[in-house]
């Protein structure tokens, strides 16, 4: 075999080799996964009461992973996403400060209203006498 075929030949053969290196990450492209706030969870059998009902929130399927992100006090559920459809999340959103659930039902239902989402009920103070945040759905 001439110099020129061998160069060929062993061109071809490493395109093919990427080839099977680049196909899977193609598949794993129409998925994405994301971390979502679920409020303090203690153990694996309570997030598999939590993460479901967080992933159908959001549209989504929990992929069984979860983590605590503020010890006592917030955990994430790992929800995967699919592309075709509607990605919706849950984001805190800066309310100012919030004293009481019925002062949250008033902000944050009006947080909701200015950033086009809705309230999921959760709220947290973030700084004592300044600052708290309402979860508020959004559509993406």
């Amino acid at each position: 075999m001439s110099t020129s075929l061998r160069s060929i030949a062993g061109n071809v053969a490493a395109g093919a080799a990427l080839l099977f290196l680049v196909l899977p990450s193609v598949a794993w492209a129409q998925t994405r996964t994301i971390s979502v706030e679920a409020g303090p969870i203690w153990s694996q059998s309570d997030a598999a009461k939590k993460c479901p009902q967080v992933a159908k929130d959001n549209r989504g399927t929990w992929s069984g992973g979860w983590r605590t992100t503020v010890p006592g006090r917030m955990s994430v559920c790992d929800i995967r996403l699919s592309p075709s459809k509607e990605i919706r999340v849950v984001e805190p959103i800066e309310a100012g400060p919030i004293w009481s659930q019925s002062d949250a039902e008033k902000k944050c239902a009006e947080v909701a209203k200015k950033n086009a989402g809705t309230w999921n009920g959760q709220w947290r103070t973030t700084v004592p006498g300044s600052m708290s945040v309402c979860e508020i759905r959004l559509s993406g």
